[in-house]
This record gives C-alpha cells, structure tokens and sequence, in this order.
C-alpha cells in the first residue's frame, strides 16, 4: 500500500532539475540535475538507464546509471559494470567493479 511506502521512487520517463532532499531508501530510473541529499543515513540507487547531474550527499550509494558531479557518502560507494561516473567522490568506503567506467578525482576518508 502506498500508505506504508518507505522510500522514494522516481521513474525512467521522469525529468527533474532543482534541489531535492529525500528521507529515506532512494530509487532514481530517472533524470535528475541539481542538488540531491538523502537523510536518515539512507541509501540510494541509481539505477540502470539513470542520469544524475549535480551534487549527491548520501549515506550508501550503488551506481548503475550515469552520474557526472560530487558524491559526499557517508558509508560505501559501489560502481557496478553497467555506471558510468564523471566527477569527484569522497567516501568511507569505494568500490569500483570491472566493467564500469569512471573517469574521477576522489578519496576515501573516516
């Protein structure tokens, strides 16, 4: 039921640009650009046929999608064989999986 959902969902045809704070597990199969945080030290997805432009403060973060931008992760950061990812990562933990393409400054830090 909709009423119990506990995360966010944003669908492949869905195009949206601006600043976007989300509390809870978040799925992106969508386009976004801007500004992105997700409290409560949630995770989020950027699914297969994803693009996300602009800056993502997060807890977790599994990248199957485009990304092109800063990543601020609190936990772990994993790039799965179908991502590409353009920009700069800070985050506890990295993981970059054969396949994936990613052209990045980034550090991962305590």
């Amino acid at each position: 039921m909709i009423q119990n959902q506990e995360f966010t969902y944003i669908g492949k045809a869905t195009n949206l640009a601006g600043t976007f704070k989300f509390n809870g597990p978040t799925h992106l199969q969508g386009h976004l650009q801007g500004d992105i945080v997700v409290e409560n030290f949630a995770k989020m997805i950027l699914e297969i046929g994803s693009y996300t432009e602009g800056s993502l403060q997060c807890f977790d973060l599994d990248i199957y999608g485009e990304f092109v931008g800063v990543i601020q992760s609190l936990g772990r950061v994993t790039i799965y064989p179908t991502a590409y990812v353009e920009g700069k990562i800070i985050s506890k933990t990295l993981e970059i999986l054969p396949g994936a393409i990613v052209n990045m400054n980034g550090h991962t830090e305590e």
